[in-house]
């Protein structure tokens, strides 16, 4: 499975997102636990790589050629894994907390709400690594900058409906930016998964903002491959039958 790839399995989520929402069971804590371990373990390595990057210190982590391309710099392939998991943990954050709104609880949130910040944490950390590295040349910084933007901005459209909502404008990168895709495209319809047509072009948007080319192109590794696979599993049902248009990349993930 390709780091470009998991931007497909974030619109496919966001897309059935109501499914999981409305289910009439509670969500499995085994399957909560599975996302938070494995969550934890993954922000413990980054901070580990991007600290020992920060201090001139070769990367001891024997997996971690998982993910990074050799001809790039190691601060800007870990950054890229980073900002495109930031689009999934960030929309699957908003469906988790969207859980607990459309339950009045507060089960899940805490859970949800932890995961979210340290991936902020570790999002400002490699942020800062990347723009500090003297190895980067000046396209691979814009690069990093351009990949940033459309992160904060597909989270921001994808998760604009569901912010609304439940009023959850708190996890919006630019809540006017937010309120507004909402009012010009949401505002008056919810768009379910049944709208092929559109998701269809939301997912030719995202293609062409995460093209599968150079690091995102990089496997992705263990940790993120268990995390896709314990938010698939939370869904009812065979997850095969959640597909509504054609996209054989995610078929492929599914099967990674």
């Amino acid at each position: 499975m390709k780091l470009a790839y998991l931007v497909e399995v974030t619109a496919l989520i966001s897309a059935h997102s109501r499914l999981l929402i409305e289910r009439p069971d509670e969500l499995s804590n085994t399957l909560l636990g599975d996302y938070y371990v494995h969550s934890r373990n993954r922000f413990n390595r980054w901070m580990r790589d991007l600290n020992d990057l920060e201090n001139g210190v070769t990367i001891r982590d024997p997996l971690y050629l998982f993910g990074l391309v050799p001809r790039f710099p190691p601060s800007m392939s870990i950054t890229e894994q980073i900002l495109v998991n930031d689009l999934l943990n960030r929309v699957w954050t908003v469906i988790l907390v969207a859980c607990d709104r459309h339950r009045e609880d507060v089960r899940i949130e805490p859970l949800a709400h932890n995961v979210f910040r340290s991936h902020m944490t570790v999002r400002h950390k490699a942020l800062s690594v990347c723009m500090n590295d003297p190895k980067l040349k000046p396209e691979q910084v814009l690069h990093i900058n351009k990949l940033r933007t459309s992160s904060e901005r597909w989270a921001d459209l994808l998760n604009c409906s569901l912010m609304a909502e439940y009023d959850l404008w708190d996890y919006a990168f630019d809540e006017t930016r937010a309120r507004q895709f909402h009012q010009d495209r949401f505002q008056n319809e919810k768009l379910g998964a049944q709208d092929s047509r559109a998701w269809s072009l939301i997912l030719a948007g995202l293609r062409h903002s995460f093209p599968d080319i150079d690091g995102l192109s990089a496997p992705v590794h263990d940790d993120d491959r268990m995390i896709v696979r314990s938010t698939i599993n939370c869904f009812p049902g065979d997850t095969q039958s959640m597909a509504v248009w054609s996209l054989p990349t995610i078929e492929k993930s599914h099967q990674a």
